[in-house]
Parts: structure tokens; sequence; C-alpha cells
């Protein structure tokens, strides 16, 4: 019998942890049932930790010495069945956090403007020049944001995390997310780049597209501490020497309402950032990433008021991506929908909310190419959909548009297979609806309200 699949706080090795008694779990594998097990703990090369107990509990609370910032646990298991000891697992590791307020050296950031309420912003773009000396040995990035964010160093995103940081109540805690950039760095001339768009604090929630819900200040934090190979530790921090500008190509972002993009902009960086504040100290992420996932190629077809609808064969929640080449300056708007109405036209009736002064969700995109090669996915948005509608000055193929599911990185443990095609069906729309509900945290629906609503959720887990 071998434990694998070993997890801390049901996380896979996670980085930047606070919890300072982690819970250690793991499956095993092999005959027989467990009936005990042992834990042993490492700090570097140290033994810290050692446990054994003749149970088959799980979700063993870690009861070692106490834990600092920063500190990384690589620890492993052995189980007993009934006769004998099983081999020892490979290791697992987690690593902790910032801890304590003290350990941020970094300040809250802004764009030097005056932000308007009730509108939808363009995006926010911050740079910062850095040298690093003396080789790289371990690196660390911390970041959050009131609003979402993308950082990059030397051009490459430093995470995969789609809406990073997720979603939050903003007026109680703001989790930040731990990135080994190690990889992304170099030594001396370096680049840092974040992007803010107003995500869930600013822009549109619930199913009237509510705005400025937690703020109409975006802002992110940011704390890069890098160790060269002398053992010494160097801390770069967002402060007010960083340069700002809001005039790169995304001239509007709203999470469910869509991009305004001008491919021909770039950000001039031309102004300094504005240090500010926030009354609460940010804490750990302590959920799944969310992640772009499945790829669809569509189906192109003409409607009967004349329009290019791409048919992708599947509801999702997701993103769209396009790949075509332009003389420039052409432009096109994608609006994104689930149904078609009863003379096959797109409609997005069932979803949107409307009155004379309102209609949202818009899940609209529009876009304004450069010269040649327009490779392009949004940044900001996530549109819950099966056919786009596509009008302008270019008539895309259907090799030139994509959509992407994007949600939790869930991991599936059980499928389902009959006789009967219909139940089959049924319980992969019921997968999928998972999929499209799981944004960071359970969602009412992948259009609307795109806030919290563990009802549904609950009602299928049970």
């Amino acid at each position: 019998m071998k434990a694998y699949k070993l997890r801390t706080e049901r996380l896979y090795s996670p980085l930047g942890i606070d919890e300072r008694t982690p819970l250690l779990s793991w499956l095993d594998e092999g005959e027989g049932f467990q009936k005990g097990y042992r834990v042993e703990c490492y700090n570097n090369s140290d033994l810290i930790w050692s446990h054994v107990e003749d149970t088959s509990r799980m979700n063993v609370p870690y009861d070692g010495p106490s834990l600092n910032s920063r500190d990384i646990i690589r620890w492993r298991v052995s189980l007993r069945d009934d006769k004998e000891w099983g081999e020892w697992s490979d290791f697992s590791s987690f690593e902790m956090g910032l801890l304590k307020k003290d350990d941020w050296k970094a300040k809250w950031i802004r764009g030097d403007y005056k932000s308007k309420k009730n509108v939808t912003h363009a995006v926010d773009y911050f740079i910062k020049e850095i040298d690093v000396k003396n080789g790289i040995k371990k690196a660390r990035l911390y970041a959050t944001a009131c609003g979402v964010y993308k950082a990059y160093i030397n051009g490459s995103e430093v995470s995969d995390f789609y809406m990073a940081p997720g979603h939050t109540d903003y007026r109680k805690r703001v989790y930040y997310q731990t990135y080994d950039v190690a990889s992304f760095l170099k030594e001396e001339n370096n680049t840092i780049t974040v992007e803010v768009a107003d995500g869930w604090y600013r822009g549109s929630c619930g199913a009237w597209g509510l705005k400025d819900q937690y703020g109409v200040e975006t802002k992110f934090i940011l704390q890069l501490e890098v160790e060269n190979e002398k053992g010494e530790m160097e801390t770069f921090v967002s402060d007010s020497s960083w340069s700002w500008s809001n005039d790169g190509s995304i001239r509007e972002a709203d999470n469910k309402d869509g991009e305004v993009v001008d491919a021909n902009l770039i950000p001039s960086y031309s102004n300094k950032a504005k240090e500010t504040d926030y009354p609460i100290c940010p804490i750990a992420s302590n959920s799944l990433k969310v992640l772009k996932k499945e790829e669809f190629t569509p189906r192109k077809i003409k409607t009967p008021n004349g329009d290019s609808l791409f048919d992708f064969g599947q509801n999702i929640a997701g993103i769209i991506e396009l790949d075509f080449t332009a003389k420039g300056g052409e432009e096109l708007v994608i609006t994104c929908g689930e149904l078609l109405d009863k003379d096959g036209n797109l409609t997005l009736k069932n979803i949107q909310c409307s009155n004379k002064k309102k209609t949202t969700p818009l899940q609209r995109i529009k876009y304004k190419a450069k010269k040649g090669r327009n490779k392009w996915s949004m940044s900001f948005s996530v549109f819950g959909f099966q056919y786009a509608s596509v009008m302008g000055d270019i008539e895309l193929k259907e090799n030139e548009i994509k959509a992407v599911a994007v949600y939790s990185d869930l991991e599936r443990t059980g499928w389902f297979e009959s006789s009967n095609e219909l139940l089959d069906k049924f319980v992969e729309a019921t997968v999928w609806s998972t999929k499209g509900n799981s944004l960071d945290i359970p969602t009412d629906c992948p259009t609307r309200e795109r806030h919290g609503w563990p009802g549904d959720a609950r009602l299928f887990y049970n």
C-alpha cells in the first residue's frame, strides 16, 4: 500500500499558504485498507516533525514546530494495512507565504487619475525596470489587486491564472497569489509590467450590472523577492517609482459586458503611479486557479438577418480568441450568446435585463485591427455562450476564431456511461454546468450575476 496525490490544504504543492496548522491528506493505492499512517516533514534537509498513528484518519493537521514566513516544507507518508508498512510516498511540499503584515514592504499603487462612478474604465498599465545581480537562486512574486490583474516579467506572463486574484468580498478580505518567477528573470536589466482592470471590484456585478460595488479606485500591490547565489535577498516592491498610463490597447474591460480594444495602441507609461492604501492586509489565496481549458473551433453559418454566425457546438463559460491578418484599421463587433431565436438569429433576451436606461450583459467585443497579424485573446472578461455573431470590415474564417472554456482547475474524479444516449447527454450536461459555474467560486450562471450562488452547487453535490 502506498500513498499518492499528497495535498496540503486540499491543494497540490501550494505556494504561499498562510494556514499555520495546514491539513495534510492523500489517497492510497494497492491492496488492503489503511490501518495506520506515519508522516515525516522536513525543512530543508532537517526532519522537523514525525508522527505515527494507528488510524484510517485523513486530513491530518501539521503539528510540528511553528511555521514562519517563506518556510518550504517537504513531506511524505507511509501507510500500514493489516499486515505491514508500505513504502514511502514520493515527496510533496508546501511553502508558507507572508504571514505577518510587516512582511509586506510594498505599497498599494493606482493610476494617477480620478475614477468616475458607474462607468467602464480603460485598463491601467504599470511598468518598472529592475536590476538583479549575483545570480538568481530563488525568486518569489507576491501580488494581488482590487480589480483583476495580469503580471509580466520581460514580456512573459508569470501565471496562467485567468481573472486573478479571483472573487471575494473585498470589504473583508483580499487574496494574494505567490508565483515562482526565477525562470522569468535574468541578471541585470528586467522589466515588470502589470495590467489592472475593473473585475468584480469595480465592474459589472449582479443581474443589473451594478458597478462600483466594492470601490471606485482599482489598485494593486506587488512584492518580488530574489535570493541570489550568495544567499543575499533583494526585494523589489510596488511604489510611486513605477510608471503608469491608461492609453494602451484595452480601452474598456468589463467582466460581463466585454472589452473594447484598439490593437494599434501601446501604453506610453508617461505618468507616475500614485501610492494609495487599503485597510485590509492581503491573505494567501486558498482556492484553485481559474484556467483556460478546452478549445472549440466553430462551424460558420449565415443567419437570416445576414450576420456571420459561428457555432462552437457547446455552451461554455469562456473567452474568444482571434488570429487573422488585416490591412489595419478594420473594425469588428463580436456578440456572444447562448441561443438563437425562432428565426435562427442570435438572441441575448434569455440572459439580459433591460429597461429604457440600461441593457446588460452585453457580452460584446469591439476590436480595431492593426496592420498585419492580429493574434488576440480576451483578457479580463468571461462570457456564457455557444454562438458568436461577427459584424464588421473583415469576413472571418472558421480557423480565425475559436472559443476557449474558462473555469476553476477542478479535478474530475468520476465518469458515467450507460446504454441510454439521452441519459449520457444529461450527465455530460451537468458536468459542463459545473464547469461553467465554477469561476473561482460557485456562480449562479456564467452570464448574469457573476456572484456567489452556493445554493445550486449544494443541490448538485447533494
